[in-house]
């Protein structure tokens, strides 16, 4: 919730005035200071914990991928070569294309304001 709101001040500047004054708040007020404070340590040990889970589940995915038995593709049957075809025919090497580069971007002007 606190990183939607951090992310979000920056586009709004509703948001980020609300959030200027709860740091203002803090920095007057002993009791605001220590909920923030609070707040802060709580989500901090809950993105912990969310970190140490998914490093868990990962470590067990890699655990159960590596006892599991190697997957070995099958080669297709390769049929025999008739005797009729014992002459090889060789094509002529295709020409290297022309190397094609991309077009470089449009370039749009800037939106100043003024009618220039």
């Amino acid at each position: 919730m606190l990183e939607l709101l951090f992310k979000d001040a920056i586009e709004s500047p509703w948001k980020l005035l609300a959030l200027c004054f709860v740091v203002y708040l803090a920095s007057m007020s002993l009791i605001v200071f220590i909920f923030l404070g609070i707040l802060g340590y709580a989500w901090v040990r809950k993105a912990i914990q969310q970190k140490t889970k998914a490093l868990a589940a990962a470590e067990e995915e890699a655990a159960r991928a590596e006892s599991a038995p190697p997957v070995v593709p099958v080669a297709p049957a390769i049929a025999p070569v008739a005797a009729s075809n014992t002459t090889a025919t060789t094509e002529a090497p295709q020409p290297t294309p022309k190397r094609q580069y991309a077009k470089s971007a449009v370039v749009i002007q800037f939106r100043t304001g003024t009618r220039n």
